[in-house]
């Protein structure tokens, strides 16, 4: 349970790209997420450009790890797959978990950038990114070998606990 308990957000990064591999492998753990009716509505834009990174920054006050990110992935939900965006964004969260505990399982560090429901952060994230209307935009992962010590807190919490 490693990955999963020391797992933090890191926003900031090394110089280095990934390689095809361990982009792969992150992939690969999204994909292996649960989805209702296994319906699989997820998108996964992989962006490697440092322009088109850079310019994704733009779509939240909240982007800045982008700033130092060699890789973007761009989570959105498939409405053709399933036109219940509710539905779409609770199977996609549980792909974006998926990849953020590969990437610490992998050494790597990354940060959940939110934007969907946000309709401004949406808009900006079309204008940036070209996607066909049946994606919607829901958030980004940025990724790389982690330029900081990420700070693990313990969020156990037995207030939040009721048994019956």
């Amino acid at each position: 349970m490693d990955p999963i308990l020391d797992r933090c957000s890191i926003r900031q990064f090394k110089d280095q790209k990934l390689t095809e591999e361990e982009i792969q492998a992150l992939l690969r753990a999204g994909f292996s997420a649960p989805s209702a009716r296994n319906l699989q509505p997820w998108v996964f834009v992989v962006i490697e450009d440092p322009a088109k990174i850079q310019a994704l920054r733009d779509f939240s006050p909240y982007a800045g790890p982008l700033e130092t990110a060699p890789l973007a992935i761009l989570i959105c939900a498939d409405q053709n797959h399933n036109p219940s965006l509710d539905y779409c964004q609770q199977d996609c969260a549980a792909a974006t978990e998926n990849i953020l505990i590969q990437a610490k399982a992998m050494g790597l560090g990354s940060c959940w950038l939110g934007g969907y429901p946000n309709l401004d952060r949406i808009e900006k994230i079309r204008d940036l990114i070209d996607l066909p209307s049946s994606l919607m935009p829901l958030w980004v992962l940025a990724i790389g070998h982690p330029g900081e010590e990420g700070s693990i807190k313990n969020k156990w919490n037995d207030k939040k606990i009721i048994r019956l």
